[in-house]
C-alpha cells in the first residue's frame, strides 16, 4: 500500500474523539479537512476533534492505486493506530459514509458509534439523468479565490471555506486559481469501485442525518433554466426523492441501534444547518453515553 500522509488536526483533549471523514458530491468529491471546522464547533468542547482528508486528495499523498473501498477504509484504521486511538466516533459527509460502513465490517471494535451527514446511501442504485446545465463562470471568476468562493456560494447556495480552494486547487502567486490538485483518474477510480452497502455489520449505534431534496435548494441558479433544463432538474428531484426513500427504509431496516433525521437543507448539512446538526448530534453521543 502506498504511504498515506494524512494531516490531521486536534481541537482538544476529550475523553472521545471524531475522525471527521470528508466526502463531496459530483464535481466535488474529495473534499479536505478544511470542512472540519463544522465538526469541530459541534463537538469540540467535549471531544478530540481529528479531521482526516483521503488519500489522493488535499495534502494527502496522491498514490496512483489504493482507492478500492476496503483500503481507503483501513486507511482510516492506519491513522487511528498512528494516533494510537484503539475507539473512535466516526463522522462521514457524503461518500465517507460508504468507508465507514466498510470500517464497520472490518473493524467492529474500533467504533463506539457512526454518523452519517447525507451519507447513508447505496451509490449502486443512483439514476444516471441529464443534469441540467451548470451556471457558467463569468471571466474573472477564477482571478482570485475570494472571486471563485463566492462563484461556488452562488451555485451551490453555500459558502465553502476559502481554505477549501486552497487545498484542492493550484492557487499562482498573483492569486488567480488554477487546476484541481487531484487528477480526474482518481475520482474516477473510486466512483467505479463503490460498492452496496452492508448496514448488517454496522453494530455502533448509527445516526443518520438526510437533506430532503429540494428543487430550489439544489438548483439555486434555476431561474436561468429554459424549459428543457426545468423538466431535467424536475426529473433529478423526483428520482433523489425515490432514492432517499429507498436509502431510509434499508438504513432502518438493517442496522439495530439507529436513529434518522431528515433536514430542510442541502448537502453539506454541517454548513447549512449547523446549529441544528450541532444540537441533534450532541443529543444523540449523550444518549449512547460514554
Amino acid at each position: 500500500m502506498a504511504l498515506l500522509r494524512a494531516p490531521f488536526a486536534a481541537s482538544s483533549d476529550g475523553d472521545a474523539l471524531i475522525a471527521f471523514a470528508n466526502g463531496g458530491a459530483g464535481m466535488t468529491l474529495g473534499n479536505t479537512l478544511a470542512k472540519k471546522h463544522a465538526a469541530d464547533a459541534e463537538a469540540a468542547d467535549q471531544y478530540r476533534v481529528i479531521g482526516i482528508t483521503r488519500r489522493g486528495f488535499g495534502a494527502s499523498s496522491h498514490p496512483s492505486t489504493g482507492y478500492d473501498l476496503e483500503t481507503r477504509a483501513r486507511d482510516i484504521a492506519a491513522v487511528l493506530d498512528h494516533l494510537k486511538l484503539e475507539r473512535a466516533i466516526l463522522v462521514g459527509h457524503s461518500i465517507a459514509g460508504d468507508e465507514l460502513t466498510k470500517f464497520a465490517g472490518l473493524y467492529p471494535s474500533r467504533v463506539r458509534a457512526f454518523v452519517y451527514i447525507d451519507a447513508a446511501y447505496d451509490r449502486t442504485k443512483v439514476e444516471d439523468l441529464p443534469q441540467p446545465p451548470y451556471p457558467e463562470p463569468s471571466a474573472d471568476t477564477y482571478s482570485s479565490v475570494e472571486k471563485f468562493t463566492a462563484y461556488l456560494a452562488r451555485a451551490w447556495n453555500w459558502r465553502a471555506p476559502e481554505a477549501e480552494t486552497y487545498n484542492t486547487r493550484t492557487v499562482a502567486p498573483d492569486g488567480r486559481v488554477g487546476a484541481m490538485k487531484t487528477a480526474p483518474e482518481i475520482p474516477a477510480e473510486i466512483i467505479k469501485r463503490i460498492e452496496a452497502p452492508d448496514y448488517g455489520k454496522v453494530k455502533a449505534p448509527a445516526l443518520a442525518f438526510y437533506a430532503k431534496p429540494d428543487f430550489q435548494i439544489v438548483y439555486p441558479y434555476s431561474a436561468d433554466f429554459d424549459a428543457d433544463a426545468r423538466v431535467r432538474a424536475e426529473r433529478i428531484i423526483a428520482s433523489a426523492e425515490k432514492f432517499q426513500q429507498g436509502a431510509i427504509a434499508s438504513f432502518l431496516a438493517e442496522t439495530d441501534n439507529r436513529k434518522i433525521h431528515v433536514l430542510e437543507g442541502n448537502h453539506y448539512l454541517f454548513f447549512t444547518n449547523e446549529a441544528e446538526v450541532a444540537r441533534l448530534m450532541r443529543a444523540f453521543l449523550v444518549s449512547i453515553g460514554r
